[in-house]
């Protein structure tokens, strides 16, 4: 386990390193993504950054704060609802126009809700869709721009900040979880979280020079992800996120965290030693989990990933 001092001295030679690496960030209008920026960009130099989401207006006060602590920094906001995998494709289309390599794909985009199933126009749940669709949306459209950054023996990495460790029971026979039956806050967190990783591993397998890293934050103080948790809900989750403060890390902690994963070297230099992740909210390895062990065995992974693509090509089209 990397120590908090390893991790700062690691992100603190950052500007050692070569200058303007770009890179996306899905979510980081609030939270972890947000703070997770803030980090990047005062740790590097010259550094692009694609700020996507729905709130302009933090948009903007983020992109001051970043500004006034790095005047080196180009930021650019695309104002977008994530939920809607279009919208992803026309988000990535307008990235690509201006880009040729991508160094660093960060998401962490989702929240959390009791409603029950709320579908888009794309008949996804709008908490899935951000969780995992859209998410890997982003990865497979971006593939090109990490790969030419692989290419030039650069930083190449994906991130997905969700709950590495924590897999379990996929509903192979749902994997979107429509039956209303099978859709709850748990179920479609450990959905998404073992699809990831199952996702992951194979783009990994496909895609050697690039890393696939899936992260488990843990317990983080003040990030906003309860606001969706309604009325009652939400005050008790922050009620007991406060109960367990000797076990929990600030937000600012967390975002040089996971500036580490994003970053180090240890996790891929590029070029064709890379491979897929999966961290605690510590940095270690997040070990042996019996659901994922059993999934990777019996095929679930390719049945994971052909539903993916299959999701893609029935909301978006086939690629030509």
């Amino acid at each position: 386990m990397p120590s908090l001092q390893q991790v700062r001295q690691s992100n603190s030679k950052l500007k050692d390193g070569p200058p303007g690496l770009v890179v996306v960030m899905a979510g980081a209008t609030s939270g972890i993504g947000e703070a997770t920026c803030k980090a990047l960009v005062r740790h590097t130099r010259r550094p692009t950054v694609y700020i996507v989401g729905r709130n302009r207006a933090r948009a903007n006060a983020t992109i001051a704060e970043l500004q006034r602590s790095n005047p080196s920094a180009t930021v650019h906001f695309i104002a977008s609802d994530l939920t809607l995998l279009k919208n992803v494709d026309e988000v990535c289309r307008q990235i690509a126009e201006k880009e040729a390599k991508i160094n660093l794909l960060f998401t962490s985009t989702g929240f959390l809700s009791m409603k029950g199933r709320d579908e888009t126009s794309e008949r996804l749940d709008k908490m899935f869709s951000l969780t995992y669709y859209s998410r890997l949306r982003f990865v497979t459209n971006l593939l090109p721009l990490l790969q030419a950054a692989a290419e030039a023996k650069e930083l190449a990495r994906v991130v997905s900040v969700l709950g590495a460790g924590t897999e379990g029971k996929i509903f192979t026979d749902d994997l979107a979880l429509r039956n209303e039956a099978n859709y709850n806050l748990r179920n479609c967190a450990t959905q998404a979280i073992s699809m990831t990783s199952l996702a992951f591993e194979h783009l990994a397998a496909a895609h050697p020079a690039v890393s696939f890293v899936h992260v488990s934050p843990g317990v983080v103080r003040d990030t906003g992800i309860m606001s969706g948790m309604g009325r009652f809900a939400g005050p008790i989750f922050k009620f007991l996120t406060t109960l367990a403060a000797p076990f929990n890390i600030s937000l600012r902690e967390s975002a040089e965290r996971h500036l580490y994963a994003a970053t180090s070297v240890e996790l891929g230099r590029g070029g064709g030693d890379a491979k897929a992740f999966r961290l605690t909210w510590n940095g270690e390895p997040a070990g042996a989990n019996a659901a994922f062990e059993k999934c990777m065995k019996d095929g679930t992974g390719k049945l994971v990933w052909d539903h993916t693509e299959q999701v893609f090509d029935e909301v978006c089209g086939k690629a030509e």
